[in-house]
């Protein structure tokens, strides 16, 4: 495996997602977070099914069809429609820091499942990002309590993408990324046409500039950013990759206080050094 274009991979899917998310949570004021997640999966699969026709449809079992078309539905329709409404709850920058438990969870699954590395140094870095989710998780959130269900929401959409990620690192391994990745995409999209007279009104009243900005959040999160982080689950695999991309929760964060002027709190600051101190350990020892 190439390890070093693997992170280098792993940390440009960071940056889109972060970029994604800041922009997501702009658009959530003229859509809600299921009309969102529906569109642009819809966008997406029409984007991945002429590529993957054009690459060839990989040759897998029934076992590995019936598996990549749970993780689609799973880790697209459902838990990144989770992670939305999480963030639309507790705000960017808290709900990303909160999704840093995800790749503790992928590491630990990955060695025992498919023979990933886990050394001292990734355990010391998983270490301060729990930590940082601790911070995290028990602040208020916006002046008020705890919101219950914003962090429900958020944790129910790591454990299901643990699940996607651990299918796509067995499924990239051998097989062409792209196809893998929109497979799982464009399952995710069939599934979602259930919501389709839930979300058509809402759909409707979109402008010309909530319709730009939808493709433009489907362009960095779902079609590049997911492309990226296939390749890196291909060349470094999740017991890296995924670790690697919990910078996207700094970056997610920053932005957020920039340019959305989220709160800036000292247990956020806090939160925030602990994942940059996780990020560093794992990238180190990996």
């Amino acid at each position: 495996m190439n390890i070093t274009l693997g992170v280098i991979l792993a940390l440009s899917a960071a940056f889109v997602w972060a970029l994604a998310s800041v922009l997501s949570k702009v658009s959530m004021r003229d859509i809600n977070p299921l009309s969102l997640n529906v569109v642009r999966l819809i966008l997406s699969a029409l984007f991945y099914i002429p590529l993957v026709l054009y690459l060839g449809v990989p040759r897998f079992s029934v076992v590995q069809w019936a598996i990549l078309v749970v993780s689609g539905v799973l880790g697209f329709t459902l838990a990144d429609w989770f992670f939305l409404e999480g963030m639309n709850h507790l705000g960017v920058s808290r709900a990303a820091i909160l999704v840093t438990a995800h790749p503790i969870i992928t590491m630990f699954i990955a060695h025992y499942t498919l023979g990933r590395p886990l050394t001292g140094g990734l355990l010391l870095g998983a270490l301060f990002i729990v930590a940082a989710v601790v911070a995290t998780a028990s602040e208020g959130s916006r002046g008020g309590g705890i919101d219950w269900r914003g962090l429900a929401y958020v944790f129910s959409a790591q454990l299901l993408w643990t699940f996607a990620v651990i299918v796509t690192d067995w499924l990239v391994s051998g097989g062409s990324a792209s196809a893998v990745i929109g497979l799982r995409i464009s399952s995710g999209a069939l599934a979602s046409f259930a919501f389709v007279p839930k979300i058509r009104n809402d759909v409707r009243r979109l402008s010309t500039r909530g319709w730009g900005l939808v493709f433009v959040i489907t362009l960095l999160g779902t079609i590049l950013g997911q492309y990226f982080f296939a390749l890196a689950l291909k060349f470094a695999g999740s017991s890296i990759a995924t670790p690697v991309t919990e910078s996207s929760p700094i970056m997610a964060s920053i932005m957020a206080v920039i340019f959305l002027k989220e709160r800036f709190t000292g247990r956020l600051a806090l939160a925030l050094v602990l994942t940059a101190l996780g990020v560093l350990m794992i990238g180190l020892y990996a």
